[in-house]
C-alpha cells in the first residue's frame, strides 16, 4: 500500500526479550532460505496458507502454523496489533548482510502494508526507504511504504530479527494507525 510517508511508528512497545526467548525456544530446523535466495536471509514462517509450516506463498486461507502456536506471546503481539493478517514470518537478516533494495508493488502489495516488529537489533542496523533511513528500536511497531524502494542494511556482527507481517488492517489497526507517528 502506498503510504504518505516512508516511515509511521505505531504507539505500541512489546517486551523483546519475551518475544526472543520464544523465537529461540523454535527449533532451528524451522529457519529457511529467504524465497528470494538473499544471502545471509532466512525466516521462519509463521501464518501461512492453511498454516502449512515452511510455505512462503501468499495467497489461500491464512492460518498460524506450528511456529506460531508455540509462541503464546508472539500470538498475543499479533493480537494487540488487531490486523487482518496475511503472510507473517520471522525474517532473520545476519551480521555483515543486507536485504537488498527493492520495490514491492505486485498485486499483493495493492491493499497490504507490512508492521515490523524489531525483535534482536543493534543500533547500526538501518532501514531505507525513500530518501529516509531509521533504526527501528527493539520492541518497537513499524510500517512503512513498500512501493517506495527500500532496503535493510546489518553491518553489526550479530543477527537481526523482526516480526514481519503483512495486514489490511483491521479496526484495532486503524486505531493504532490513526494515533502514529
Amino acid at each position: 500500500m502506498k503510504l504518505d510517508y516512508p516511515f509511521i511508528q505505531l504507539p505500541l512497545k512489546f517486551d523483546a526479550a519475551r518475544l526472543l526467548s520464544e523465537v529461540n525456544a523454535v527449533d532451528e530446523s524451522a529457519w529457511q532460505p529467504h524465497p528470494q535466495g538473499y544471502a545471509g536471509n532466512d525466516a521462519m514462517t509463521l501464518i501461512t496458507p492453511h498454516g502449512l509450516n515452511n510455505n512462503d506463498a501468499m495467497s489461500g486461507p491464512m492460518l498460524p502454523t506450528d511456529y506460531l502456536k508455540a509462541c503464546p506471546y508472539l500470538m498475543q503481539v499479533l493480537r494487540c496489533i488487531g490486523g487482518v493478517w496475511g503472510r507473517t514470518r520471522l525474517m532473520r537478516l545476519s551480521g555483515q548482510a543486507e536485504v537488498t533494495p527493492h520495490i514491492d508493488t505486485n498485486y499483493y502489495w495493492r491493499e497490504r502494508m507490512r508492521v515490523h516488529v524489531p525483535i534482536i537489533t543493534q543500533p547500526s542496523v538501518r532501514f531505507y526507504c525513500a530518501d529516509q533511513d531509521i533504526h527501528m528500536q527493539a520492541g518497537e511497531c513499524w510500517i512503512f511504504d513498500t512501493w517506495s524502494m527500500h532496503n535493510v542494511i546489518n553491518d553489526a556482527t550479530q543477527a537481526r530479527i523482526h516480526l514481519v507481517a503483512d495486514t489490511v488492517g483491521g479496526e484495532k489497526f486503524w486505531s493504532w494507525f490513526a494515533n502514529s507517528r
